[in-house]
């Protein structure tokens, strides 16, 4: 019997942090296995955290970055199945939905 196939999963967390912490957030954030980009924003949210792994890794990552003292709020998205982009973008049929 094989062995099954495991895929990468992506999230995207979506993070407000308390004001003037910015800076030990993004220090913090660097040493969490699994993070693969981390943005500074403008908007609702301060940063935007991308991490790769399996539903395991990814669960650990947010758990992690929610238990952090000045972390104030977090919004997790997952993504179904990541694509290259010219791959996923010549399969849309835009203008029709």
């Amino acid at each position: 019997m094989s062995e099954p196939i495991v895929r990468k999963q992506r999230a995207y967390v979506l993070i407000r942090v308390q004001p003037g912490k910015e800076e030990e957030l993004y220090g913090e954030l660097r040493e969490i296995p699994h993070i693969i980009g981390i943005d500074f924003v403008r908007g609702p949210f301060d940063f935007i955290v991308v991490a790769e792994g399996n539903a395991s890794d990814l669960d650990s990552v947010v758990l992690r970055i929610r238990k952090t003292p000045y972390v104030l709020n977090t919004e997790t998205m997952t993504a179904f199945e990541t694509l290259p982009w010219q791959e996923a973008s010549g399969q849309l049929d835009y203008g029709h939905i």
